[in-house]
């Protein structure tokens, strides 16, 4: 019988989501390589299954493009379209690797797909989660596509953030410990400065009448957890980038 560790497997998988968030890629990276093979390896070594292993290598072969650039194993310098072409498709295996722990581990998994043709529209994204890892894990992931990400982890959190920097999007949870976010919804869509915000539920809550509830509030669309990345992103997509004003 094969034996996993998976507290370890998910610890490498958000070493390697951070390392490619801060490393953007594109340019000869020795540093970020070396650490890119380590944790792949070690991932290797905690997850005996065949399928999560094609995922890290997958991880391994893409890392080896984004940080070099002899021309002959990475991409040209200043080739801004394949570093981003390049980051999607790591952010897909990833999601592979990570939706495959989750099977492993008993738990629901979420579809790992995340489709190739996105191109971020760097979007203010507002993430009101008060759990802190399922909140970390979707910044993470939002920003290795491109866009920029605040957390708030109560309703007087996120309406306190959301003025302090006009979100685009506010992905909301319902159940929050000072309040629920039917009410955010209400007070954002008030306040002028924050009622043109695109207001996404992503909840458990998923009876009819926490639709009704949500629609009332304000929120144009209520997902239920777990939410595929690919969902999540094709959600963003359908929001139009920011515009500047004709004053600005």
């Amino acid at each position: 019988m094969a034996v996993h560790d998976l507290d370890k497997a998910h610890a490498v998988h958000a070493a390697l989501l951070a390392l490619f968030i801060q490393e953007h890629g594109g340019t000869s990276n020795a540093g970020a390589l070396a650490k890119a093979y380590s944790l792949c390896d070690a991932a290797v070594e905690a997850v005996n299954d065949v399928e999560s292993r094609v995922a890290v290598r997958g991880v391994k072969s893409l890392a080896t493009l984004l940080y070099s650039d002899d021309g002959h194993h990475g991409i040209k310098m200043g080739d801004l379209h394949g570093v981003h072409a390049l980051r999607l498709q790591i952010a897909n295996a990833l999601s592979a690797f990570r939706g495959r722990l989750d099977v492993l581990g008993t738990r629901k998994p979420s579809r790992p797909e995340i489709p190739a043709v996105v191109e971020p529209k760097h979007l203010r994204v507002l993430v009101v989660e008060d759990n802190r890892d399922s909140a970390e894990s979707l910044r993470r992931l939002l920003e290795l596509c491109g866009y920029a990400v605040t957390i708030a982890e109560s309703a007087k959190e996120g309406l306190d953030v959301a003025r302090s920097i006009l979100p685009d999007v506010v992905l909301c949870d319902i159940g929050l410990p000072d309040s629920d976010g039917f009410s955010l919804a209400r007070a954002l869509r008030k306040n002028p400065e924050t009622s043109t915000a695109r207001l996404i539920a992503v909840t458990a809550y998923g009876k009819d009448e926490d639709r009704e509830q949500s629609e009332k509030a304000g929120f144009v669309l209520h997902l239920l957890k777990p939410v595929s990345p690919s969902t999540l992103l094709r959600v963003l997509e359908d929001v139009a980038p920011p515009t500047k004003s004709a004053d600005a």
